[in-house]
């Protein structure tokens, strides 16, 4: 029997959310987890630096550990892996267990990510995809809005690892639940092991999704520094600022589910890329004012999730006969990207004050906008999947 879409959605979207809440709750109670594991804090920094190099291995991991396209497969290794890079973290309670635990978290929620992208894809026509991986996406926000204060009040009734608990308990339940809301892998997928070229436009998508995620970063790693050294800002204050962030996110996410579908993938990318050019440019003369430079910095953020939400259903039609490792070697040029950003960002902000992140990240949209015009072709296959031919096509 063949799962309906949107049941399948629902219970993927909250599995998502606990392990993207998994990810986010880490940025500011990293204090809280140094303590608990008797380290500086600069060294609890390089369990965040592990997580994201070890999601470089996910094109692998798709290509080998799930014969290239198996959806339900991949989708239970991602909670497998999760589950036990939680267990290893907590279980261990030192420090090298816990850069274990978190390098399989870091594998585990890209692995999950691209399976349920491309599960989704495949049981929902090209020219409705946004709206839905848009709600997926929903939970990225969630997790800062929702779930990161949800994180610190198990800190506060446990400790450090009681969240590390609780998300690997709710994906054991999630695990078990699978075979009632994911259809089973088609069999024919089990022979597609074969080296996928992607051709002009995918490669050059993946150096669009690059460019904009490193000009997000370079303005990301250094905004807190920009309104602590500027303005004073104490830790409630940047508190409040990350809720802007969320905010931020959602509206854009909102917005993808809203019009991406009627306006077009590739040209809601567009409009996401000059949005958030904009925003960054506005940084340079509003450097010296915190309620301008917050406006436009939410400007700017919700621009690039735009952005990066209508990306997905686009890239998602790039190489429709292996989705899961297009998507796996989007989330690779994106890690990257932001890689650099991460390093350049705060050099450039030494250097010249914000304004240097700010027009350099003006100039990485500039010419991703420039990429994706001359370069990538929006994918025109409505439906390539016999799973998709053989879902619910009212998406109940």
């Amino acid at each position: 029997m063949t799962r309906t879409v949107r049941s399948s959605l629902g219970f993927l979207s909250s599995e998502r959310l606990v392990m993207n809440t998994a990810f986010r709750f880490v940025y500011p109670f990293l204090p809280a987890i140094a303590r608990g594991l008797g380290i500086p804090l600069a060294q609890a920094g390089l369990l965040v630096s592990v997580r994201h190099f070890a999601g470089l291995a996910t094109p692998g991991v798709v290509r080998v550990a799930g014969r290239g396209e198996l959806r339900r497969r991949l989708i239970l290794l991602g909670m497998g892996l999760f589950i036990l890079g939680s267990a290893v973290t907590v279980l261990t309670g030192v420090y090298v267990g816990a850069l274990i635990g978190f390098a399989l978290i870091g594998l585990a929620k890209p692995v999950f990510d691209v399976s349920s992208q491309a599960y989704i894809a495949d049981r929902v026509p090209y020219d409705r995809r946004a709206r839905y991986l848009s709600v997926f996406e929903f939970t990225w926000s969630g997790a800062l809005l929702v779930g990161a204060p949800a994180a610190g009040w198990l800190i506060a009734k446990g400790d450090w690892a009681t969240p590390f608990w609780a998300f690997g308990a709710l994906t054991v339940a999630a695990a078990l639940l699978t075979p009632v809301f994911v259809d089973p892998d088609l069999h024919h997928r089990m022979a597609r092991t074969e080296r996928v070229r992607f051709g002009r436009s995918g490669y050059a998508f993946l150096i669009v999704a690059g460019l904009f995620s490193l000009s997000s970063e370079m303005i990301m790693v250094v905004f807190g520094a920009w309104l602590e050294n500027t303005f004073g800002l104490s830790l409630v204050a940047l508190g409040g600022a990350a809720v802007l962030v969320g905010v931020a996110e959602l509206s854009g996410e909102g917005a993808t589910f809203a019009f991406t579908d009627r306006l077009g993938k590739r040209r809601a990318v567009l409009v996401g890329l000059g949005v958030s050019a904009l925003g960054f440019a506005m940084l340079v003369p509003a450097r010296g004012e915190m309620a301008i430079g917050l406006a436009v910095l939410a400007v700017a953020l919700f621009g690039f999730e735009l952005t990066i939400v209508s990306a997905i259903p686009l890239a998602s039609e790039i190489q429709p006969s292996s989705r899961a490792r297009y998507l796996a070697w989007m989330i690779v040029a994106m890690s990257l990207a932001r890689a650099v950003g991460a390093a350049i960002g705060p050099a450039l902000f030494v250097s010249f004050g914000l304004s240097g992140p700010a027009i350099a990240a003006v100039a990485g949209d500039v010419v991703a906008a420039v990429t994706l015009v001359v370069w990538v072709r929006e994918g025109e296959t409505k439906q390539t999947s016999e799973s998709a031919m053989r879902s619910d096509p009212g998406g109940r």
